[in-house]
């Protein structure tokens, strides 16, 4: 689970910010899962704003992160695909910096990450085995060429291993990548790597005019999925009876009632509504998360979808009992302010606003005193009193 997360100089975010999965103090109606150290980390959180207001850049950081711990470039002239901050002068003179706490088999995790479109400038990631962090690695880059270090009080290795991930290490990649190149064990951080590849799946934010891959196999390949996407369908009051998929094209079943009496059609794909298609795309990713206890960004949940559908899927997923996944959303729809108290806490709700110098700042609802005596978050929002609203003339 990831318990905060900074940025600084990538995209719209100039200055430094710090999204946390931390609640502030009580709150009976955060979903919440407590650490083996104490430590309680929300399982939600949604970020609003006005539109190019950096909200997509916040999950667009996560998705980069999670692309550039993958990828494993053929050359050291294959560059990095990061965008720093370029509404400045010298905008490429300055490095974009990446810092994650999170939490691994009960273990928290501190990785930092410095790096330009050329090359990994800086990377190191620290464990906490008591109160104070151990270095499991940390890495330098000296005239193009990455100088390697590893902690021998916690990592063993020989010194042909670690000249042999001196070797792959090039300048354009990340440790974890490096691992998938190399046949070395490296304590942590192939702990780190595994939950990479388990537990942080691809961001949505995609209207699509057919159902993903991904989707159609594992409605293929999933009776359990099946029947999970069903019940959801029958709860939230979709015609749908049954879908399957055949030759990679989705079926969906409909039972009408008529002067005939009830009658069951199948219709494919095509002839379901974006609305119903990005509810089935969801909902597989939400299934997907839950059963990997995994972390998930939906960019504009709200898109297509009626704001009581998008409420509930909200509700079920924070509603999940004992499980340790987190959902992390942005959205336009300041309604959802008045879901407050009622379906997640004043900590889960984050705002982003950009400044005239073009720069995003990212703030908490919960930084504002005296939350309690608003007799409406939603309308103290709307008339102003956190910001983060378009202005409109």
């Amino acid at each position: 689970m990831i318990q905060e997360l900074k940025i600084k100089n990538f995209k719209s975010f100039r200055d430094e910010v710090e999204l946390s999965f931390e609640p502030s103090g009580y709150d009976p109606y955060n979903s919440i899962i407590t650490m083996p150290d104490g430590v309680q980390l929300l399982r939600f959180a949604v970020v609003l704003g006005a539109n190019a207001s950096g909200k997509s850049n916040l999950l667009e950081a996560i998705e980069f992160l999670r692309y550039f711990w993958n990828n494993v470039p053929l050359t050291n002239d294959d560059g990095i695909d990061i965008q720093p901050f370029l509404m400045r002068k010298n905008a490429l003179a300055y490095d974009t910096e990446f810092e994650i706490k999170l939490y691994i088999d009960g273990i928290c995790y501190w990785y930092q990450l410095k790096i330009n479109p050329e090359k990994v400038c800086s990377e190191a990631l620290h464990v906490y085995l008591d109160k104070q962090p151990m270095q499991v690695f940390c890495r330098e880059d000296e005239g193009g060429i990455s100088r390697l270090h590893f902690n021998p009080d916690i990592v063993r290795l020989s010194q042909a291993e670690i000249d042999v991930m001196a070797i792959n290490c090039l300048r354009n990649m990340s440790m974890l990548a490096v691992l998938k190149k190399v046949n070395v064990a490296v304590s942590y951080l192939d702990s780190m790597r595994r939950w990479v590849d388990n537990c942080m799946l691809p961001s949505y934010s995609g209207i699509y005019s057919s159902l993903s891959q991904s989707t159609k196999k594992l409605i293929e390949d999933s009776e359990e999925f099946r029947e999970y996407l069903m019940q959801f369908a029958k709860e939230a009051d979709f015609n749908i009876s049954d879908v399957r998929v055949q030759k990679m094209v989705a079926l969906f079943g409909h039972t009408v009632e008529n002067e005939d009496g009830t009658e069951a059609y199948i219709l494919p794909e095509i002839c379901q509504s974006i609305g119903t298609k990005r509810m089935v795309e969801l909902e597989s990713l939400i299934y997907t998360q839950l059963k990997r206890q995994a972390f998930l960004c939906i960019d504009e949940i709200e898109s297509s979808m009626h704001p009581n559908l998008m409420e509930y899927i909200l509700a079920k997923f924070i509603n999940t009992p004992d499980n340790q996944s987190q959902l992390l959303v942005s959205t336009h729809y300041d309604p959802i302010l008045k879901d407050i108290d009622d379906i997640f806490g004043k900590d889960s709700v984050w705002f982003t606003e950009k400044g005239k110098d073009g720069s995003t700042s990212l703030f908490s609802l919960a930084d504002f005193k005296e939350l309690n005596k608003l007799s409406s978050i939603h309308n103290a929002y709307m008339n102003g009193q956190f910001g983060a609203l378009p202005n409109v003339l």
